[in-house]
């Protein structure tokens, strides 16, 4: 047994929460390639494996473990087979996020168990045990580890995969679509023509709890807006609460007249004016191009917008269009307000 790697048994297996009976098979799992290159060519009798083979069994079993949780958390028996509330599209969408590359990778570097690798000097150099691509090999590799070593017992790979993974988000019950349709669904709600609201975007707030049990919040802003916010166990179920939120609040002020149609996606001043004319209760602020005004020395031409909101119309200048209307649209802000022109 390679004496490094030996010391370091106890601390894996208390992150995976599995005890080997077979140490060799753990100790492969965590060997890389190269280092079985360098160790035979120190050592021509050394029969070392790499992992490899366990990362070929583990990729196999690790989609049969999830269809298993999958199947456990979404179906129930009855008199004519099984039912689900969810369609074989959804339940697709939810296994191919689980399996997603990134996703096991980002598992693993919550875990932190890349940097017991046993790697050859060139890789330990190039410190490629943060490489997402070696990450999820080696996330497949223990899983098939474990497959071998507990006697392809499935409920023992379900458990180690549920404990390796961020699940809960993903598994438990829901009554309409997956969580990780809401931002397609939310992408929808915007881009309708009716609407025209801008492309949502995602930003991390917080990111809590210890390496190996982290807690993100993520928030859904949509033309400057933050429209909602979400936690998870990861950045995509996190992602997946704040688009839930944001479709939630959007549907919400659009029932209530609230959410300010066509203009939403033209700058900060006007959908301040937007927000502060239905505060009112007033119609929706109407913006026009004037067109080119005047030029203001040599080839320089500012341009004229106006901004009516009920009986009240005011003018402004800029140097663009675009501009001319972020103006009118303070001007006519400040005129609501009571500020002054």
């Amino acid at each position: 047994m390679h004496e490094p790697f030996f010391s370091h048994i106890p601390a894996i297996e208390d992150t995976l929460g599995y005890v080997f009976r077979d140490k060799g098979l753990l100790m492969q799992a965590f060997t890389r390639t190269s280092f079985c290159n360098e160790q035979r060519d120190r050592d021509a009798g050394d029969a070392r494996q790499s992992n490899e083979v366990l990362e070929f069994f583990g990729d196999s079993v690790l989609s049969a473990a999830l269809v298993s949780l999958l199947m456990r958390e979404h179906t129930a028996r009855y008199a004519y087979g099984i039912r689900t509330a969810l369609s074989e599209g959804d339940l697709s969408n939810i296994k191919s996020h689980l399996s997603d590359k990134k996703h096991l990778s980002e598992g693993m570097r919550a875990l932190g168990l890349q940097r017991f690798l046993c790697m050859g000097e060139g890789d330990i150099k190039l410190r490629i045990e943060n490489e997402p691509s070696v990450m999820e090999d080696l996330f497949e590799s223990i899983v098939g580890a474990v497959y071998i070593d507990c006697d392809m017992d499935m409920p023992t790979v379900m458990r180690v995969v549920s404990r390796m993974l961020s699940l809960r988000s993903y598994l438990e019950p829901v009554s309409a679509r997956p969580m990780q349709s809401y931002k397609n669904a939310l992408q929808e709600f915007c881009a309708d023509r009716r609407r025209r609201l801008g492309t949502p975007s995602y930003e991390t707030v917080s990111e809590d709890g210890p390496e190996h049990c982290r807690t993100y919040t993520r928030a859904c802003r949509i033309d400057g807006t933050v429209w909602g916010v979400g936690q998870g166990k990861n950045q995509k179920a996190a992602e997946a609460e704040a688009a839930r939120a944001a479709l939630e609040a959007l549907r919400k002020a659009e029932a209530e007249g609230t959410l300010c149609p066509s203009v939403a996606t033209q700058g900060d001043a006007i959908r301040a004016l937007c927000a502060e004319a239905s505060r009112c209760r007033l119609p929706a602020p109407v913006l026009t191009d004037l067109g080119a005004a005047e030029e203001v020395g040599e080839g320089v031409t500012r341009f004229r917008a106006s901004c009516r909101v009920n009986d009240a119309t005011v003018e402004a200048l800029a140097p663009s269009k675009r501009e001319a209307k972020q103006a009118a649209a303070r001007a006519m802000l400040a005129q609501l307000r009571g500020e002054g022109s």
